[in-house]
């Protein structure tokens, strides 16, 4: 969702049913869970109650834009919290830049498969555009949403659309889509290492995105198969 009082109107449900914002902070591993106080779309910001993790409560501070998820009668809500302010006026709370994009992933429907480790989903992503780079395709589902890997020196803000991305398959065979983000955080690797994760949405020719979709849920459903025996 763009619409501003689409956008609202979701926000403002979860303050009516009383349901917990969450956010995953992979820095020290700790789990942000609070209650949204206040939307204003007017003005442009929302107001967030603190969490009882102090440590998860400053990791907020230091990341500056946050992924935010709750779960909502209408599916799985999601969306990036940036510039965080102490406030303090009526209550001690966070306030952040209203939300430019909001989505929701309905699971029930679409179920989510992560792509093996041992998969190699590289992707040359923006291949169509000014500045292609490398990244990894690390989670898709039959909705046609996914997440992917790459460099945290590359800033990609919600609702950028990156052209043209070559996506190698196992097989030999490579396909080309266009993938919108939909959100981004920093995360730590297994590694130590640090890298930026994308939710994403797979868009463009509707034959190109079944065949990347469909190769990668049935390949996995085969190696479940092998595992399970």
């Amino acid at each position: 969702l763009r619409s501003r009082i689409e956008i609202d109107a979701v926000l403002q449900s979860l303050i009516d049913d009383d349901l917990p914002l969450v956010s995953h902070h992979q820095v020290h591993d700790q789990l942000f869970i609070a209650k949204l106080l206040r939307v204003c779309a007017e003005q442009n910001f929302i107001v967030v109650g603190y969490s009882d993790n102090k440590i998860a409560n400053a990791e907020i501070f230091a990341a500056r834009s946050v992924l935010f998820c709750a779960s909502h009668p209408r599916g799985y809500v999601g969306f990036m919290a940036s510039n965080p302010i102490e406030q303090d006026d009526p209550v001690q709370a966070i306030r952040f830049d209203f939300p430019r994009v909001l989505f929701i992933e309905q699971r029930r429907v679409h179920q989510r498969v992560r792509v093996a480790s041992e998969t190699k989903l590289a992707c040359l992503a923006d291949g169509g555009g000014i500045t292609p780079f490398d990244a990894r395709i690390v989670d898709v589902s039959l909705s046609g949403l996914g997440a992917m890997i790459y460099d945290p020196t590359i800033r990609l803000l919600p609702g950028t659309v990156l052209t043209g991305c070559r996506v190698d398959l196992p097989d030999g065979n490579v396909t080309s889509v266009d993938i919108e983000v939909m959100h981004s955080t920093r995360v730590v690797m297994l590694d130590g290492s640090s890298a930026c994760r994308a939710g994403c949405r797979f868009i463009g020719d509707p034959d190109k995105i079944d065949k990347l979709l469909k190769f990668f849920v049935v390949d996995l459903g085969r190696d479940d198969k092998k595992g399970g025996g």
